[in-house]
């Protein structure tokens, strides 16, 4: 198991287990994708289960999808109901990707100065898939 996804490692408390994926073709690295198992408090506000991204050079080969599509199974596995995905307001393939993969929207939020104060400068979407 990697380290990194092992629920019995110790980790500082605002980190959790989390599973790595690479999108690659033969040896082109294109992508990855993030399964994190649990949410701290940061995550359920900004970051959420699942984060991806698809080098520009790879973009609109349905890549981020198949992706997407092949983690929700393991976030099931692990025992989650439901999933957090969240992606930038200006970045209609991410968004279009989480709601082809049965994303619902919560909500939209605006930069505040705790987002800023974590590098988030432009609104937010946060989306739920249930599983």
């Amino acid at each position: 198991m990697l380290l990194q996804a092992d629920p019995t490692r110790e980790r500082p408390a605002d980190r959790v287990p989390a599973t790595n994926q690479w999108v690659a073709e033969s040896d082109t690295y294109l992508g990855a994708i993030q399964l994190r198992h649990g949410l701290t408090p940061v995550l359920l506000e900004l970051g959420g289960h699942i984060g991806f991204g698809i080098r520009p050079s790879a973009r609109r080969r349905g890549l981020a999808s198949l992706a997407l599509g092949g983690t929700l199974p393991r976030a099931r596995r692990l025992g989650l109901d439901r999933v957090l995905i969240t992606c930038d307001d200006d970045n209609p393939g991410s968004y279009r990707t989480i709601e082809r993969h049965g994303g619902r929207l919560e909500n939209t939020r605006q930069p505040d100065d705790f987002m800023r104060s974590v590098g988030f400068v432009k609104p937010l979407r946060r989306y739920w898939i249930s599983l």
